[in-house]
């Protein structure tokens, strides 16, 4: 089966690890069409495509995005590139990018090429949002041409309906690379207890609740990333030496070695959670997790972790103190968590899920035909 993805933007570093996972799959061919991606991206579709000869990759010229109007909706693939595109018919193709996007609208017209072809798109918006002209009526569009949608949440999924999509769905959540982020094979030494948080120093990501947190129930915590709220850190480690610990931000190769220091991960954001990555990433590495209870938090942790009310430190330090008190708990919730990292939220099991819809689709052919306007 040949699947054509689409993607574009800077967060498309986030999609090789399920590039690789779907081509490692017996049968399987993907063709990636890319645009305003970042270096670091482009070497790694490379790579991909020298190991996995049945992957390969467009990078393509581009107009307008983000940097020119703030969003990534605006961005468009060049016209002509898109005509002289040397791709062979695919199966499937697969839109990584919201329905309104304008390169979305591109994507459903290669049906100009191939009538019969389904098209499946992914879906992360989690709040009803209106957007100006013309995208509505490009969201409308994409809603009836597409065949199956691919929600990361039920929270995703509410969106679409209420956005007037009708079709099928499958909630399919971001994944996580569990070759990478596994368990470390030491324990980390005893002593002190070190709450964690990997992500921007944001107010809304809730920097100022751990922070407080952390000195009400006299922790170490230590904070990976930067952000304008950079000084929040750089003050409480000037009032607790030695206990508050500020790293700059790092690649996905670097993050097992800083999630291993700690010993529960916190994410405390104050507003609401597309999905909350790095939660996933900690239970893969056995590192019991704590998060707020907005967005989707609270449904990425399962019962796999501890929550608490957004914005309550009090609440927040009482978690982290039976954390501390008590290590039986912090075990079954780090075994559990690394459970439902590898069994829900593997790129593995993400990409058995979407190849049997990919599948279904394909061998079926019922793709109706799309209604442009």
């Amino acid at each position: 089966m040949h699947v054509l993805i689409t993607v574009v933007g800077q967060r498309t570093e986030h999609w090789t690890d399920m590039f690789a996972a779907l081509v490692a799959r017996p049968g399987m061919a993907v063709t990636v069409l890319a645009a305003d991606v970042s270096t670091g991206t482009v070497a790694e579709l490379a790579r991909l495509s020298e190991r996995f000869p049945w992957l390969r990759h467009h990078v393509v010229p581009h107009l307008m995005g983000a940097n020119r109007t703030g969003h990534t909706a605006s961005l468009v693939f060049r016209p002509a590139t898109m005509r002289r595109l040397p791709v062979e018919r695919p199966d499937v193709v697969h839109v990584i990018g919201e329905a309104a996007f304008l390169t979305t609208a591109q994507a459903i017209r290669l049906r100009r090429r191939w009538p019969d072809v389904p098209i499946t798109l992914y879906a992360a918006r989690n709040v009803v949002t209106r957007f100006p002209r013309p995208f509505p009526r490009l969201e409308r569009t994409a809603h009836r041409a597409v065949d199956h949608a691919f929600p990361v949440t039920d929270a995703a999924l509410s969106v679409l309906r209420a956005k007037g999509y009708e079709g099928p769905a499958t909630v399919v959540p971001l994944g996580v690379d569990t070759a990478l982020f596994t368990p470390a094979p030491v324990a980390p030494p005893s002593g002190r207890f070190t709450a964690g948080f990997v992500g921007r120093l944001e107010e809304r990501k809730g920097v100022a609740v751990l922070l407080a947190a952390a000195e009400r129930v006299d922790c170490d915590v230590l904070l990976v990333g930067a952000g304008s709220r950079s000084d929040l850190v750089d003050e409480a480690a000037r009032r607790r030496p030695g206990r508050v610990l500020r790293q700059g931000p790092t690649g996905p190769a670097d993050r097992p070695a800083c999630l291993s220091r700690m010993d529960a991960l916190v994410l405390p954001s104050v507003e609401r959670e597309r999905f909350g990555r790095v939660l996933v990433e900690a239970m893969a590495c056995g590192v019991p997790v704590v998060g707020s209870e907005v967005g989707e938090i609270p449904h990425v942790i399962g019962g796999t972790g501890l929550t608490f009310p957004a914005g309550d430190s009090a609440a927040l330090a009482e978690r982290l103190d039976l954390l501390r008190r008590r290590p039986d708990l912090a075990r079954r919730l780090s075994a559990g968590g690394l459970h439902r990292a590898v069994t829900e939220f593997s790129w593995d099991r993400i990409a058995e899920t979407m190849c049997a819809v990919w599948s279904t689709l394909a061998v079926a052919n019922t793709a109706v035909p799309a209604r442009l306007s």
